[in-house]
């Protein structure tokens, strides 16, 4: 059981991934949606009792249904209440009613729901999401290791891949932009207190260190680069790509290393539909400005 977290354009979602290995994950794999609504995070379970509510307008019947006690029922309700700061329900003539916040809750939840299972998404790691958010209104932003999940789930349409090593594992990349890494750091660069990035294109990195003879060690890993910049602040050291360092806070120190040429990759996209690359190439020509403007080299 484990729990991703994926940040959209417009509204964070959460998906709990279900059972199954890598090597089969398309026909294993189940997704269960649990949401963030005004901060709070929300579960299936809890949404499932709003949704029978609404139908069945009996707490008895929902626990009938669900198999649980009626005083779990209400638990849940009052837990959730006390989360979000609003009474979900209400007594009536007819039963028990949603209020109008829960009602808009619902509503809200049953078309991400939908959007799931019935509309593939365009989703990306967290550096291509920064060109993804240039190309297109509404995208998946997370870990490269959630959107794997998504794509071999055949939820996706189109995935920016922030490592071109995945890139021919995937499908047939499309080129988009060139990404460099930079050293960033707080007061001295320290090579034996570095900060990993899992699935990240650093592996050119560490390779060209290795090749260099330069000795290194990588004394934390974490999965988003963003926490990584944050990390930069309790003294840890950091190659990061530079299509991130609008991100960088101004008191750290910025510079290329000596061998930033080397480090130069591409940051690719998988395109899962059919008749669409020449629609995306002119899309990619369009935002050049703007993607040079991230700071990434448009090919």
């Amino acid at each position: 059981m484990l729990l991703n977290i994926l940040h959209m354009h417009k509204h964070p979602v959460y998906i709990l991934i279900r059972g199954g290995s890598m090597k089969n994950v398309k026909s294993k794999l189940s997704t269960t949606l649990n949401i963030k609504y005004d901060g709070k995070i929300i579960t299936q379970n809890q949404m499932k009792i709003l949704k029978l509510i609404s139908e069945k307008k009996s707490q008895n019947k929902v626990a009938n249904i669900l198999n649980i006690p009626p005083s779990t029922v209400n638990i849940q309700l009052k837990r959730l209440e006390k989360k979000l700061g609003f009474k979900l329900t209400y007594s009536s003539p007819s039963g028990t009613i949603l209020t109008d916040e829960a009602l808009e809750l619902l509503e809200y939840y049953e078309s991400m729901n939908k959007r799931i299972s019935e509309n593939p998404f365009i989703a990306c790691g967290f550096i291509s999401g920064e060109i993804g958010k240039i190309l297109f209104d509404d995208i998946v932003v997370s870990s490269f290791g959630n959107v794997l999940k998504l794509y071999n789930m055949g939820l996706t349409n189109i995935v920016g891949i922030d490592d071109p090593y995945w890139s021919f594992r995937m499908g047939e990349p499309v080129p988009v932009a060139y990404d460099h890494f930079v050293m960033v750091y707080k007061e001295d660069f320290d090579f034996k207190n570095l900060i990993g990035i899992s699935h990240s294109a650093q592996r050119i990195v560490w390779k060209t260190l290795k090749n260099m003879k330069i000795d290194f060690s990588v004394t934390k890993v974490v999965k988003n680069p963003y926490y990584a910049i944050d990390l930069v602040e309790n003294g840890y050291s950091l190659f990061l790509n530079k299509g991130l360092l609008r991100y960088v806070k101004k008191d750290y120190i910025v510079e290329k290393p000596d061998f930033y040429e080397k480090t130069r990759h591409t940051i690719n996209f998988i395109l899962n539909m059919e008749d669409y690359e020449d629609d995306f190439e002119k899309l990619v020509l369009k935002k050049r400005k703007e993607i040079s403007s991230a700071g990434f080299e448009p090919i």
